[in-house]
């Protein structure tokens, strides 16, 4: 089954092979101002459009600023929120050492079953929930375990975060278990700074663009450039 997020306004949907597989993880990588958050938000969207449910986790963004990105972005997500089609939890405390002071955010995470049950939950981003950037060998078992467990059930999830400054251990972990893997880097052409999408690997039933670039513009969204697919 693909839990679609195709949109009829722009091809990234299509050119991602119609959507999501189920029961499983993605991983998207990618330093900061790559559209690790803005490629979440457009999938977000799509997924809901397409009748799916969707549990956002967020260490970002706080609930209003969520709501008026996704509104300046073109994604009215309000229906949806009402609805709890969407659901969405900030880990937003006053300041971002006190979160680092929370040092098993991953294990309370594993123990909030709540927060997976609708058909994709995504952890924007997973930096934030680990001290140091780095996990005890037991919890990042006990983490991947309950990923592997809940995908299971046909669930998916998908976690966003910053290789550079997550221990190595961690990243290849994840990179391992991932059915999933996009990267995500900010590119000079020309005189512009392109969005671009490695699809290093992704299961579809469809034929997959592995290379996409695409900018981002008010009340419109992500935008691919169709001048530069590459198959």
């Amino acid at each position: 089954m693909i839990y679609s997020f195709v949109l009829e306004r722009d091809e990234l949907g299509r050119r991602m092979g119609g959507g999501i597989a189920s029961g499983t993880i993605t991983i998207i990588e990618g330093p900061d101002g790559a559209g690790k958050s803005v490629l979440t938000q457009r999938f977000t969207y799509g997924l809901l459009v397409n009748n799916h449910t969707v549990t956002y986790i967020s260490t970002e963004l706080s609930t209003k600023d969520f709501i008026k990105q996704m509104q300046n972005l073109g994604y009215n997500i309000l229906p949806y929120l009402i609805s709890r089609r969407l659901m969405f939890f900030p880990v937003f405390p006053p300041s971002a050492k006190k979160l680092r002071e929370k040092r098993d955010l991953i294990e309370r995470l594993i123990r909030a079953e709540f927060l997976f049950i609708n058909d994709v939950t995504i952890i924007d981003s997973l930096n934030l929930m680990l001290p140091d950037g780095t996990l005890p060998d037991k919890t990042l078992f006990d983490f991947v375990n309950f990923m592997k467990k809940t995908v299971q059930k046909g669930r998916c999830i998908i976690l966003t975060y910053d290789p550079e400054n997550i221990d190595s251990k961690v990243t290849e972990t994840l990179r391992e278990v991932a059915d999933n893997y996009l990267e995500l880097r900010a590119e000079v052409v020309g005189d512009d700074i392109k969005n671009v999408i490695y699809v290093r690997r992704w299961k579809a039933e469809r034929e997959v663009t592995k290379i996409i670039k695409f900018r981002v513009e008010p009340r419109f969204g992500i935008v691919i450039d169709i001048s530069a697919f590459a198959i």
